[in-house]
């Protein structure tokens, strides 16, 4: 499958009747886009790398977070950034050193409700 063809398929994905539990933490919920994403491309790491900040004080303190992988296709090397949504500076920033993800680059959303947190697709919120 092409990256067009991946993110023609990524944007079929608005709300999510479903949601399905991380399994690194039972507060942490993935929407249908967010499953397909970690499923199609063999990315359960990128979902796993999210949830493993999400005890660390300074992430928790944001309801809003924006991650962002930026992923260069030729070095196979990535960058994932969490940002608060408000500002344009990095509130973490990790070094990948290989991923096979097929596309340049992905934002994902974390929300947090009253008793979980929803890993979204921008589209989904």
């Amino acid at each position: 499958m092409t990256a067009a063809e991946f993110r023609s398929q990524l944007a079929h994905f608005t709300g999510s009747e479903t949601f399905t539990r991380h399994s690194l933490s039972r507060s942490l919920l993935m929407t249908e886009g967010v499953v397909f994403l970690a499923s199609a491309a063999g990315a359960y790491w990128l979902t796993d790398a999210i949830a493993s900040y999400q005890h660390t004080d300074r992430v928790l303190s944001e309801h809003f977070q924006v991650w962002h992988l930026m992923a260069d296709l030729e070095t196979r090397s990535a960058t994932l950034t969490m940002k608060d949504g408000n500002s344009a500076a990095a509130m973490i920033t990790q070094a990948v050193e290989y991923t096979d993800f097929p596309l340049n680059d992905i934002s994902l959303w974390l929300v947090r409700d009253d008793q979980h947190w929803v890993l979204m697709l921008p589209s989904e919120y």
